[in-house]
């Protein structure tokens, strides 16, 4: 499951681009103007953006290379009604990963968005094993998912690869900048609250279906880690009141 935000001053056109990955089990921020569309990435992490640049009043491509300053990462889409060469040629250019045009099959478009999602999936550091395995946790690279007790929990790219490094340093405490960095990159624009908005997300994926671990640990006033796997706790047998008394006796 992936976050995507779509600007479309077109509201059947943002209809069907939210049936659609709905369907295909994803969430979809909608807006029909850019000032929305900025709003929703101050604020939320989104996985891949959709614009249709014929906005009214607006420059396009100008809001696109907004959205690009507000995040160098974010796979952007272009799904428009100008399907001329020149116009595809430009926008794939200067702006966009990929130009898909209207009116849209939806089959070819949602390959598309899954094509776009899994080159943001490589890490750009990415030389690392496509599993990781840490405890009950393991984590698949290719499906982009966590798999713990036989079931698999779908993550977002950014969720991924910040359980990643966690994972890759199991015990080791690292601060929102250093997790920042090594899970998203240098060219990441977002504060250190998106560390914790980031992991509470993982948290409530992942921690209902954890017997014994590992967990994310807070690091008061600096960072998080993942604690090392522990066993449960077995209650040990409390000895009952006749036997406690008959050992106090003298022998």
């Amino acid at each position: 499951m992936a976050i995507i935000l779509a600007l479309d001053t077109d509201r059947l056109h943002l209809g069907l681009l939210g049936f659609l990955l709905k369907q295909d089990r994803h969430e979809l921020c909608q807006t029909v103007d850019p000032e929305g569309a900025l709003s929703v990435l101050r604020n939320k992490f989104v996985d891949l953006v959709i614009v249709e640049p014929a906005l009214p009043g607006h420059d396009g491509y100008a809001v696109c290379r907004q959205i690009r300053e507000r995040d160098p990462d974010v796979p952007l889409m272009i799904v428009s009604e100008r399907a001329a060469e020149a116009q595809v040629v430009q926008g794939l250019r200067t702006v966009a990963d990929d130009y898909v045009t209207k009116p849209i099959s939806p089959h070819y478009f949602l390959a598309r968005v899954h094509a776009l999602l899994r080159r943001s999936n490589m890490h750009p550091h990415a030389a690392a094993d496509e599993i990781l395995t840490s405890g009950e946790i393991e984590l698949n690279l290719l499906q982009m998912q966590a798999i713990i007790n036989n079931r698999p929990i779908p993550l977002t790219p950014r969720e991924l690869w910040l359980l990643h490094t966690l994972m890759s340093n199991v015990g080791r405490v690292l601060s929102r900048e250093q997790l920042m960095r090594l899970a998203w990159g240098e060219q990441f624009m977002g504060g250190a609250k998106s560390i914790d908005v980031c992991i509470q997300r993982i948290r409530k994926k992942i921690c209902p279906q954890l017997r014994k671990g590992p967990f994310i640990e807070a690091v008061r006033g600096f960072g998080y880690q993942l604690g090392v796997p522990r066993d449960p706790i077995t209650p040990q047998p409390v000895a009952a009141r006749s036997d406690l008394s008959a050992s106090l006796l003298p022998a």
